[in-house]
């Protein structure tokens, strides 16, 4: 679900009514929008920018996720469940957002129903997305991760650092620039 596919769903009025609870950020590259321990109760709209969610296991810095212009951010398991997050959503390029409020979301639900919807679609589809990428990258190879990244994220390549993508893909960046280099048939 989109900004896009909000306002075709929405009467002129009832845009009013969203529009009201936004609230527009403008950030810069490694300024955070949520940090682990804290409740996430924002829900972040990407206008332009780039964020990645992520994780410190052992002292290490584990990439869970990306998120582009044109996405909701969040880490939904805090917000959805009210649990101090365990993840960082940090920006990795300087990065406009509309901020929604969980409380004023909530608001809109209760009073109209077309709300909800978009909140359950919006839901529905976070959902869709994280259980695919959980599903491949506990069960397969290397190679068809980063072709399904490539063929569902392509803007990765070109706008997150490799050592990111190696982090999130589970390797190390020499795996990485080995896959890279197979698929594109060069030599490594």
């Amino acid at each position: 679900m989109t900004l896009q596919d909000i306002h075709t769903i929405l009467n002129p009025d009832e845009l009013v009514i969203f529009n009201s609870i936004l609230t527009k950020r403008e950030l810069k590259s490694g300024e955070f929008l949520i940090k682990e321990n804290t409740i996430a109760n924002k829900l972040f709209f990407i206008e332009r920018g780039a964020c990645r969610s992520y994780f410190i296991k052992d002292g290490e810095d584990i990439t869970d996720f990306f998120f582009f212009d044109g996405g909701f951010a969040s880490d939904f398991a805090s917000f959805y469940a009210d649990k101090p997050s365990l993840l960082n959503l940090c920006c990795i390029e300087d990065t406009t957002v509309l901020e929604f409020k969980k409380i004023d979301l909530l608001n809109l639900y209760k009073h109209n129903i077309k709300f909800s919807e978009i909140g359950r679609l919006t839901a529905e589809y976070s959902f869709l997305v994280i259980e695919e990428r959980m599903r491949l990258l506990h069960t397969e190879s290397l190679e068809i991760k980063y072709n399904w990244m490539l063929k569902n994220f392509p803007m990765v390549f070109q706008r997150v650092p490799q050592y990111y993508i190696s982090s999130f893909l589970g390797v190390k960046p020499q795996s990485l620039s080995r896959i890279r280099a197979k698929i594109s048939g060069k030599k490594y």
